[in-house]
């Protein structure tokens, strides 16, 4: 018995293991991909899309997206620097938050919201009750389907996206900006009332 055990142990340590990788979304600053797929690829372009202000204290949609779309999956990797105390927010099912990034939880079962063919990651910012700028590294990978983590995998950083953050409006301002819109429809009905006289 301990004879064949020692032969399956030794079949078993010279049958080369199948590298199999793991699509869970990894915490890289969202910069990079080149931890397990190579370098950088000019055939693919990430873009980050959004609001460019949000007022102090709200929160607003972005998305990011992979283009072009030559492959069966993708993954997706968003940080916030910049401004302290902006957080990410989920709103695809496919994404989750891990070490205060946005990243995707299986990027071959299923794309952002389960769609095979939907190539846009969305998610939320929350801005601090505070002023400044709020920058988003985002990168997006292509997976091949091969399962396996390789640099035929295709990847690219989206260009840092700025998103400044503007004090509340102060009440004087939206009284007074209501005043004039008050003021422009009355001055709209008298032509109106003189044209039809």
């Amino acid at each position: 018995m301990t004879r064949k055990l020692f032969l399956l142990f030794a079949l078993a340590t010279l049958i080369p293991a199948q590298a199999y990788a793991s699509f869970d979304g990894r915490a890289t600053g969202g910069t990079s991909c080149g931890g397990c797929h190579g370098s950088a690829s000019t055939e693919v372009a990430t873009v980050v899309s959004g609001p460019s202000t949000m007022v102090e204290g709200t929160t607003a949609n972005f998305s990011v997206l992979i283009n072009p779309q030559h492959s069966v999956g993708a993954g997706v990797d968003v940080a916030l620097a910049g401004l302290a105390g902006a957080t990410l927010g989920v709103i695809d099912a496919n994404t989750k938050i891990l070490s205060l990034e946005l990243v995707h939880t299986d990027g071959l079962s299923g794309l952002p919201n389960g769609n095979i063919g939907d190539w846009a990651y969305n998610f939320a910012v929350t801005a601090p009750m505070s002023l400044g700028t709020i920058l988003i590294n985002a990168v997006m990978l292509a997976f091949n389907g091969d399962s396996d983590n390789s640099s035929a995998d295709l990847w690219a950083a989206a260009p840092q996206f700025s998103v400044d953050v503007v004090p509340v409006p102060e009440l004087s301002t939206v009284v007074l900006l209501g005043s004039g819109i008050a003021g422009l429809v009355a001055i709209g009905r008298r032509r109106s009332s003189h044209a039809e006289s």
